[in-house]
């Protein structure tokens, strides 16, 4: 009887234990709010090189950008209108994010581009996307992911998205 208590009180904490990774697995998906682990960054920190390198205005105020490090190791980072819904997302890591649950209501668009890329005979190569509203770039190889997403209808008035991703 204590044997079957006690299989049973680890069955629950395995569960509980899967159920926490899982939340804390989670991040924002474009169009949504940023995730709430995520780590607010300075915006013209997180814009790329280039845009610092001109000493452009790269929409400082006009977003926020929220950093989440994932368990793989790769980061994601979400960019958010003041409004709070997140009009962009990049990624860097050795492991590629969960696609569907970053893209979210735009993750049928990347589904059906790369479908049509994969029966074209092409696989493993990157991906380019520039279709109903939604841009994306995903490349890299084992070990060493990177891309960007964004939906240009969000953009915040005033952003040049070139100067914010990487």
């Amino acid at each position: 009887m204590r044997l079957k208590l006690w299989i049973n009180t680890c069955r629950l904490l395995l569960i509980g234990l899967a159920l926490t990774s899982a939340v804390s697995q989670s991040w924002a998906a474009l169009g949504q709010a940023p995730s709430a682990g995520a780590v607010p960054v300075s915006p013209s920190l997180a814009a790329g090189a280039k845009a610092q390198a001109a000493g452009r205005n790269v929409g400082v105020n006009r977003f926020t950008v929220h950093q989440t490090q994932l368990e793989s190791g790769t980061t994601v980072m979400e960019y958010a209108t003041p409004a709070g819904l997140v009009f962009a997302v990049s990624w860097r890591g050795p492991v590629l994010p969960d696609l569907s649950a970053l893209l979210g209501v735009y993750f049928n668009t990347f589904k059906l581009e790369t479908d049509k890329v994969r029966l074209a005979g092409r696989r493993g190569s990157s991906v380019k996307i520039e279709r109903d509203g939604l841009i994306i770039s995903s490349n890299g190889r084992m070990r060493d992911f990177f891309g960007y997403a964004y939906a240009p209808d969000l953009i915040p008035a005033g952003v040049d998205i070139k100067n914010v991703l990487p």
